[in-house]
């Protein structure tokens, strides 16, 4: 057997033939044997090198991104300043002597100190808002430095319901300032919640009727039952029903003058009879009244 391989191998060499050895099969471990340690030399061979360009690149973006970064928060921080575009010039329309700029200024200063970028003129505005005599406030910001304030005021036409510090204004609406600063003039208005508005127009009617005599109201109420009672400002007290009140005063005006006598402060006229009205008299002017013509009560 050994000599026929030896003969093919020369035939094959002898025609061209390519004749390779076998492949030597790996040998076998023995049991318990050790795996062979590799040389430092051949360790060395197989190391990959450190990869520095790629660190380099990485650092670099990484330091641009936080250059980046502080840039733009200073940049920020800028925009924040109050002196990167400082507010330079204040227009204010309305000021009087219950709206001082003393009072006006104390509410400005804190917001003028954001700048014009960020100031909030809707914020300023409920700001004005909260002081006693203010009824509307318009706040504008004009480029690029310049900021615009106009001020409505409120205008006192009564007391409301007789309250310290509740007073309504000539178009119905109700407000509160210290009781240092109403008026000292103004008439007491009393009546439902709500009803300022008709008071009002009442009261500007009576006004309208009594003012011939030289005298107006300082005080109206309207009772429960509809009706109204008046205080005029000669301290005569009037009691009206709820049916025509106006008619029932100009009737009064037209003949009171024939009746000077019971003018006096204190006395109450009751006016709802259909025919005249009765008179109650003060203590002391009643006793005068009783020497001058007999009556001590009242008039019909």
């Amino acid at each position: 057997m050994v000599s026929v391989m030896r003969d093919m191998r020369h035939w094959r060499a002898e025609n061209g033939a390519v004749v390779t050895e076998p492949a030597a099969l790996p040998r076998r471990r023995a049991p318990g044997a050790k795996a062979p340690v590799a040389s430092a030399a051949e360790a060395t061979v197989h190391r990959r090198p450190i990869p520095w360009r790629l660190y380099a690149r990485g650092l670099a973006l990484g330091l641009g991104l936080g250059v980046m970064v502080w840039g733009g928060w200073l940049g920020w921080q800028s925009l924040r300043s109050p002196s990167f575009m400082p507010i330079e010039t204040i227009h204010i329309e309305g000021l009087s002597s219950q709206v001082p700029l003393p009072e006006v200024n104390a509410v400005l200063r804190p917001y003028l100190q954001q700048g014009f970028l960020w100031m909030d003129p809707r914020a300023l505005r409920n700001a004005l808002m909260q002081l006693p005599w203010v009824a509307n406030a318009d706040v504008r910001r004009v480029w690029p430095d310049r900021l615009d304030v106009q001020l409505t005021r409120y205008r006192a036409a009564a007391r409301w319901l007789g309250g310290s510090g509740q007073l309504l204004s000539d178009r119905g609406a109700v407000f509160t300032v210290p009781e240092k600063e109403i008026p000292a003039d103004l008439p007491s208005l009393f009546g439902p919640v709500d009803s300022g508005t008709e008071l009002l127009a009442t009261l500007k009617e009576f006004d309208g009727i009594v003012s011939p005599l030289g005298i107006r109201v300082t005080a109206l109420e309207q009772v429960p039952s509809g009706g109204w009672r008046c205080i005029l400002s000669d301290g005569v007290r009037l009691v009206l029903g709820a049916k025509d009140p106006q008619g029932t005063l100009r009737r009064w005006v037209a003949v009171v003058p024939q009746l000077k006598s019971y003018l006096v402060a204190g006395a109450t006229m009751d006016l709802r009879y259909d025919n005249g009205f009765a008179v109650a008299l003060p203590g002391a002017a009643r006793s005068g009244s009783a020497q001058g013509d007999g009556t001590s009560q009242g008039e019909k």
